[in-house]
């Protein structure tokens, strides 16, 4: 028989605490009651507005093209007075053009002048500058002046200082005799020069383009006055068109009012819908606060719960399956086992004590005998118990998936014949002292364990476990 699944043990579990009830919690004040409403604007209340002033700018536009049309009709031989007006505007452009440069030489011309005289006014200062600058009228002066300086520093007793001014003065005389030179041509340029400059022939082409340019004068107001004959004519033509003209024109206007109505009222109902979406924004920031809080208090809530639960598994035995397991599957194994093997391993479990004199000795039973000295089966005995030991410890066991997937929970391989049983059973036994060792860690530190869950101590150093792994 296969050894059958583990049992949970029913006192391994300790009582359960009881639960504490939640507090009541305190009414809070709703923060969305702290911002001022702000109604949704009313999208169906802007169309129906919208709508009227369309209709109102539809019939306004079909008058406009009422008179649009009259005004069409009056204003025949429209095409000949522009294509008209488009010729004598021509000409008038052409005789402007060709007074343009004219204007632009003369004043050229006046610029020159202007350049003349102040370059004459130029020489005349830079002349009378010179003059008073130098003192000396000719090189003559000059040479008289060095000549009594040399005299005098020849006849008279100097100081150094005296001397050596009388020398920085005879090189200064010298280096103004140049510029007396240029003074004497200057003063003969002016001598040369006429009166104004050479302004006279400036001045004859100036009188030129004057008259050049009244021509054209002339011929520009006879052709103005064409231009003016053909308006005057025209306006004869239309009659009564400025009153339907100004009429058009307070239509447009009317229709320009009722656009810009109609625009402000879409511009009111952006602002309005604007408002009402940050009021929302609002809202949905302070729900969405809320609901994060809620989460928080509900994740807390769970870790509490979670560690509640952590701290009552620490109140049930640890491995009660494993040893169920290895408890059951060590009896079934034994149940395996041929009688004479039941009996040797009872026999080597109890230890018997002999009260025997001193000297004397025990004899063993027949079956615990090492050497066979005292007892000789006869031949034909032997061999039929000797058979019949050795079949049985060949005895195939049958198993089923059951067993197969027991023993693979347990880690070890499931045994083909009796002859493995024994070995199996010591494996067996070293695995439930193993965890009965486990069990007995787990009574020692499991009010230790408790504390750290419900400290957190227990999350932090699973944590770092992890992070030691990666």
């Amino acid at each position: 028989m296969a050894p059958s699944g583990p049992k949970g043990d029913p006192k391994a579990k300790a009582d359960a605490k009881p639960k504490a009830k939640p507090k009541a919690k305190k009414p809070e004040d709703n923060p969305e009651d702290k911002i001022p409403r702000v109604d949704q604007p009313d999208r169906n209340a802007m169309d129906e507005a919208l709508k009227k002033v369309n209709a109102d700018v539809e019939a306004l536009q079909k008058k406009k093209q009422d008179l649009d049309k009259r005004i069409a009709d009056r204003s025949t031989g429209k095409e000949e007075f522009f294509q008209k007006k488009a010729e004598i505007r021509a000409k008038l452009d052409d005789v402007q053009a060709r007074m343009e440069p004219l204007m632009g030489k003369k004043d050229e011309l006046y610029k020159q002048i202007d350049a003349e005289k102040g370059a004459e006014k130029e020489m005349k200062e830079q002349l009378k500058k010179a003059k008073g600058s130098l003192g000396f009228s000719s090189e003559a002066d000059i040479d008289k002046r060095i000549a009594e300086i040399e005299m005098t520093m020849h006849t008279s007793s100097l100081t150094l200082k005296e001397e050596k001014k009388f020398m920085d003065e005879i090189k200064e005389l010298k280096r103004s005799k140049p510029k007396v030179t240029k003074l004497k041509g200057m003063e003969a340029e002016m001598e040369n020069r006429k009166p104004g400059g050479n302004t006279d022939s400036i001045r004859g082409e100036i009188k030129q383009q004057t008259e050049n340019i009244a021509a054209l004068k002339e011929e520009k107001r006879l052709i103005s006055a064409e231009y003016a004959k053909l308006n005057e004519e025209r306006q004869k033509t239309m009659g009564d068109m400025p009153e339907l003209f100004e009429e058009r024109g307070k239509i447009q206007t009317a229709i320009q009012e009722k656009i810009n109505k109609r625009n402000e009222i879409r511009d009111e109902f952006r602002v309005k819908e604007k408002e009402f979406n940050a009021y929302m924004n609002e809202i949905r920031k302070i729900r969405a606060e809320k609901a994060a809080e809620g989460r928080e208090e509900r994740q807390k809530e769970f870790e509490e719960r979670r560690k509640q639960r952590q701290v009552e598994q620490l109140d049930e035995q640890p491995h009660v399956a494993e040893i169920t397991l290895i408890e059951q599957t060590i009896s079934w194994g034994k149940n395996l086992l041929p009688k004479e093997d039941k009996k040797e391993d009872e026999s080597a479990k109890k230890a018997t004590d002999f009260n025997n004199p001193e000297g004397a000795m025990v004899l063993l039973k027949k079956t615990d005998r090492e050497e066979e000295f005292y007892y000789a089966p006869t031949k034909k005995k032997s061999a039929k118990g000797g058979k019949k030991k050795e079949d049985s410890a060949k005895k195939t066991i049958k198993h089923d998936a059951a067993t197969f997937q027991l023993f693979d929970q347990l880690k070890l391989d499931a045994p083909i014949t009796v002859d493995e049983i024994p070995a199996l059973i010591v494996k067996l036994e070293a695995m439930l002292e193993d965890y009965n060792q486990k069990v007995k860690d787990w009574e020692v530190n499991r009010e230790e364990m408790k504390k750290k869950i419900m400290d957190g101590q227990a999350d932090d150093e699973k944590k770092d476990e992890e992070k030691a792994e990666d």
